[in-house]
């Protein structure tokens, strides 16, 4: 549901479409009397019945009362045509994301950011807030870069609606999703906690616990595997640091740090070398060593790593240990201890190769890697999980289309491209439970340029427009050919470009919001009228508004001004396409001031 500028929400007005996440769309809005800028968040995922409404309400509220230096404050809420809405502080300096995705932090900032989240989370806590998604892109920077965490509760709400992650688990970011959180447990603030020190892992060495694998995986892993510790990670870092971050990513809840701050001090303390009481509590996972304990030796309980004693050779009975003549084993017990070993073969054998056979990579091959708009290609895929259904992604700009796998795990089908595809390099993707397992590279050229003749003409009405999703594969229809024109039929431009031209090209530097553009026009045929539309990539989309049109003179380069279509705002991504028999479109550029 988009809200266009000048909505008013309250006293707030709507200025500009800012971005889109995993929550809903944002926008910026303007109090005029307290002159307050402000992101207006539209929770386009929850479900629009008065329990989910009602719900949000209570959420809104307990979050509005949290006043701390390091959470962003909530100015308003409320509900705008249905769906509702939160008012927050607009916050210009980015998020964490940006920065940790470069490489692990220097020593001084990391500690600072740590420090100011963990203080915003254990306040959240001691008032009854669980925050559920705790990432670097949930943490915005402010003046001289301080923490400030955003979205508390959001998770919550979006857990309780309708709408639930691909995997069917509770909402949440994977690389940073507390075990209990994964199976779908009691959730408390140790949740938080597990997020913060997955946090502190990533800004320590560069790298998350878990990023191997898909989406899947590292749920897996979540829960049932002990991470690296950050020293194998980087040899900067000692047992010291290890034994404070692997306390912090305890499986158990009841094992982690007792508060946010509790684990930020006591790995400050690791990093500056100083031994306490709570690092020495901590165990350390530190491979066995062998070790021999003297016989007449007492055993001895060891709080921190455990040790295991691997004994050497006997070389002879040990007269402290009474003997006891072999007992004699039946028949029947020799059988059974044979066929157990047999099916116990059975089953490596079969899980060994099941192993081989679900873990070979997807593969994804085009029937051609050069087309043009408004052609077919054809696509397939190679070991994809059994009646697996999912997307194949069109990027730069996201269009998708069904598919779902046969029995055997492969995919074939038929796609169109658009006929206001972007010329360039696109990447077609395949992708199931919320991860992409392959790629392959097209490349988009001008009608007639392509290395194979265009392909059938669609039927009217299954052209997808940016986002829309046309059926694919077994799971739906492909398209049925209504003309195959030859290779050579390509359309032409008309009476021929100019003598003194070698290339045609078109050519749209950049788009101004107030000055709008020029259109350059490079060897199109004299005296040919080509119309022009422009396309703004709004609320997840792009948008076609028409322009105009333009008679080409009798030179080798034609230019005119348009201005720009009053819809198209500032800082949106925007491109030109002109169309007579064939389309050419501009590079993609932000639109300036």
């Amino acid at each position: 549901m988009p809200i266009s500028p000048g909505t008013k929400l309250g006293p707030y007005v709507v200025q500009e479409y800012i971005g889109q996440g995993a929550m809903g769309v944002v926008y910026r809005a303007y109090h005029a009397q307290l002159e307050r800028v402000g992101a207006v968040k539209v929770l386009q995922g929850l479900a629009p019945d008065p329990d989910s409404a009602a719900r949000f309400r209570r959420e809104a509220q307990s979050i509005a009362h949290l006043r701390h230096p390091n959470i962003v404050n909530v100015f308003d809420f409320g509900e705008f045509e249905g769906t509702p809405y939160m008012i927050v502080e607009f916050v210009e300096g980015g998020s964490l994301a940006n920065v940790v995705k470069s490489g692990p932090l220097e020593r001084k900032a990391m500690l600072s950011y740590l420090h100011g989240i963990a203080g915003a989370l254990d306040y959240a806590h001691s008032r009854g807030i669980v925050h559920r998604d705790v990432k670097p892109a949930n943490v915005l920077l402010g003046a001289e870069n301080t923490p400030i965490l955003a979205d508390f509760g959001l998770a919550k709400l979006m857990e309780s609606s309708s709408i639930k992650s691909l995997t069917g688990v509770t909402t949440g970011t994977p690389a940073y999703m507390a075990p209990e959180q994964v199976t779908g447990s009691h959730m408390g603030p140790a949740a938080d906690r597990y997020s913060l020190a997955v946090m502190a892992y990533e800004m320590l060495t560069g790298f998350l616990p878990f990023d191997q694998g898909g989406v899947l995986e590292v749920l897996y892993a979540q829960v049932h595997r002990v991470p690296d510790p950050p020293s194998s990670r980087s040899s900067k870092l000692g047992a010291q640091v290890d034994a404070v971050i692997m306390r912090g990513l305890a499986k158990d809840p009841a094992a982690r740090w007792e508060s946010c701050t509790a684990f930020v001090q006591a790995l400050e303390d690791a990093l500056n070398a100083k031994r306490t009481a709570a690092v020495d509590r901590t165990v350390v996972f530190a491979p066995p060593v062998p070790a021999r304990a003297p016989a007449a030796a007492p055993h001895r309980a060891v709080e921190a790593t455990t040790v295991v004693d691997t004994p050497g050779p006997i070389r002879g009975p040990d007269p402290n240990v009474a003997t006891h003549p072999p007992r004699r084993r039946s028949k029947r017990g020799l059988v059974y201890a044979a066929v157990a070993a047999v099916v116990l073969l059975l089953i490596l054998l079969l899980g060994t190769a099941a192993y081989f056979v679900v873990t070979r990579p997807t593969t994804i091959e085009l029937s051609r890697t050069t087309a043009s708009p408004g052609d077919f290609i054809d696509v397939t895929a190679s070991h994809v999980p059994r009646n697996q259904s999912g997307n194949i992604e069109l990027h730069s700009a996201l269009r998708t289309y069904p598919f779902k796998a046969d029995g055997n795990g492969n995919v074939k089908g038929r796609i169109f491209l658009p006929n206001d595809l972007e010329l360039g390099t696109h990447i077609l993707r395949i992708c199931w439970n919320g991860a992409c397992h392959a790629q392959a590279t097209l490349q988009i050229v001008a009608s007639g340029f392509a290395q194979v003749g265009r392909g059938t003409s669609p039927q009217p009405g299954i052209s997808p427009s940016p986002g829309s999703t046309p059926a694919f594969g077994p799971g739906g229809s492909s398209p049925t050919p209504t003309h195959a024109p030859s290779p050579s039929a390509a359309p032409t431009l008309g009476a021929g470009p100019t003598p003194a031209c070698s290339q045609v090209a078109f050519k749209v530097a950049s788009i101004s919001k107030l000055n709008g553009f020029t259109a350059s026009y490079q060897c199109f045929p004299a005296g040919s009228t080509w119309s022009l539309t422009m396309f703004a990539f709004q609320l997840g989309a792009w948008k076609a508004y028409a322009v105009g049109s333009i008679s080409i003179g009798s030179g080798s380069t034609s230019n005119k001004s348009f201005p720009t279509p009053p819809l198209v705002l500032t800082s949106q991504s925007a491109y030109v396409r002109t169309c007579r028999s064939v389309c050419y479109a501009s590079n993609t550029v932000v639109v300036g001031v």
